[in-house]
């Protein structure tokens, strides 16, 4: 109990002060170490160095390098015109655009950011053009952002995977229906905003003017399904996916897209500063957890919980509150590495599968990348379109009405996450 109020407090010290969340988690294991009498320091150095010795982990570096292989080639252009001969005849249809580009690049990257910035930078200006709202513009980038971390390839889920032992192509599969849903939902939002205040309906594109564009992103296209389709048919692991992912983009860069051999060297620089944030977070995180774990914090919270009540529904519904107010003031990444080992427990406890509890955690997650006062993606998207947070923040209140209910909808309908994995087992 001691152990786990040191816990709270220092993590809440480290919010409040703004230590840097890999920093702040290192100094909270130290200071629960101390808590439990275990001061030697060779313990904790193992913990940092096994917290990151996972070879399922091994995927989030190349994952990060094909994305930012993607990004600077110049495939986001072909995305949004692919996307806007499909959806951008009807009314509101940058909006449309804007969703479905997110959804098509969330195959290709995994990650929110560079989902907000490299659609963003390109798609508020055009909305602003054609008379849309800044801060509509902008939140409909930042919140359909929030795909690129369910459907897969999701990088929070290789996490999940390799932290918990969870089958990551399960993993995938349960996210994928959940993504698609978040777009469309999003989609059918955006129609009644752009209806409701007046904004342009799109121009479509004829047929011929669709298998051009279909040609030039049919090769980036075919990415999620060369590493979905790699990993079911056994050719290769979820690890070794991103390899390949990393390869496939960087030859469609280079002899598609005729990306300059001298753009590289900043990419792979930028890819190896965000593994390594990723990593540090990972290796400290993981030393906390297991001090957590031997303080017993997961057998605590397990009876706490049970104490409080048996029912699997209710059990889900504290799961999705606490998971809320964590979102708000820890990123996603960090509080996956906190959280999943000490609540895994505590599914499995109330009969939870561990895949949708995966999907769970980081749909409700997800939530807080685009909420104050440490979303990631919230920041990115005010820096983009030049607006105040309050402007973005009171833009988004639709969206975030619809990404709650789309948590609370695969939270108990079961079948809407795990359908897809049903058919792998």
């Amino acid at each position: 109990m001691e152990a786990l109020i040191v816990f709270l407090l220092c993590l809440l010290l480290v919010i409040v002060l703004g230590i840097p969340i890999g920093f702040g988690i290192g100094l909270t294991a130290v200071a629960v170490m101390h808590t439990l009498g275990m001061t030697n320091f060779r313990i904790i150095s193992r913990r940092l160095i096994s917290g990151i010795d996972i070879y399922t982990l091994l995927a989030i570096p190349f994952f990060m390098l094909a994305g930012e292989i993607m990004n600077q080639s110049g495939i986001v252009k072909d995305l949004l015109k692919f996307s806007r001969a499909i959806v951008g005849k009807f009314t509101g249809g940058l909006a449309h655009v804007n969703i479905l580009v997110s959804m098509l690049f969330a195959g290709l990257s995994g990650s929110s950011v560079a989902d907000t910035s490299a659609i963003g930078s390109i798609l508020i200006p055009m909305m602003d053009e054609e008379g849309y709202d800044t801060p509509f513009s902008t939140a409909i980038t930042c919140s359909s952002a929030l795909i690129g971390v369910i459907i897969p390839p999701s990088i929070p889920m290789i996490i999940i995977g390799g932290i918990a032992q969870i089958s990551i192509i399960r993993l995938f599969l349960g996210g994928a229906i959940p993504g698609i849903i978040v777009g469309l939902a999003l989609m059918l939002m955006a129609y009644i905003i752009a209806r409701k205040r007046g904004y342009p309906v799109g121009s479509g594109v004829s047929f011929r003017e669709f298998i051009e564009v279909f040609k030039k992103t049919f090769w980036a296209l075919l990415l999620p399904l060369i590493i979905l389709g790699g990993i079911l048919s056994g050719i290769f692991t979820a690890t070794e996916a991103g390899a390949v992912a990393a390869v496939y983009a960087l030859l469609i860069s280079y002899f598609l897209y005729g990306m300059k051999w001298n753009k590289y060297p900043e990419i792979l620089s930028n890819a190896a500063v965000n593994t390594g944030i990723v990593m540090l977070v990972c290796g400290t995180a993981m030393a906390l957890t297991w001090y957590l774990a031997t303080a017993q914090v997961p057998q605590y919270l397990t009876h706490f919980i049970t104490e409080f009540t048996e029912s699997p529904i209710v059990f889900l519904l504290l799961l999705n509150l606490m998971l809320f107010i964590v979102g708000t003031v820890i990123d996603l990444t960090p509080a996956l590495f906190l959280l999943v080992p000490i609540l895994l427990p505590v599914s499995n406890q109330f009969g939870i599968d561990p895949v949708h509890f995966g999907v769970i955690m980081v749909a409700n997650l997800s939530v807080g990348l685009i909420t104050p006062p440490v979303g990631t993606v919230l920041y990115v998207g005010t820096s983009i379109g030049d607006i105040s947070l309050e402007r973005l923040v009171k833009a988004l209140i639709p969206m975030y009405i619809i990404v709650f209910a789309v948590v609370l909808l695969i939270t108990y309908v079961t079948p809407a996450v795990m359908w897809l994995p049903s058919i792998l087992s």
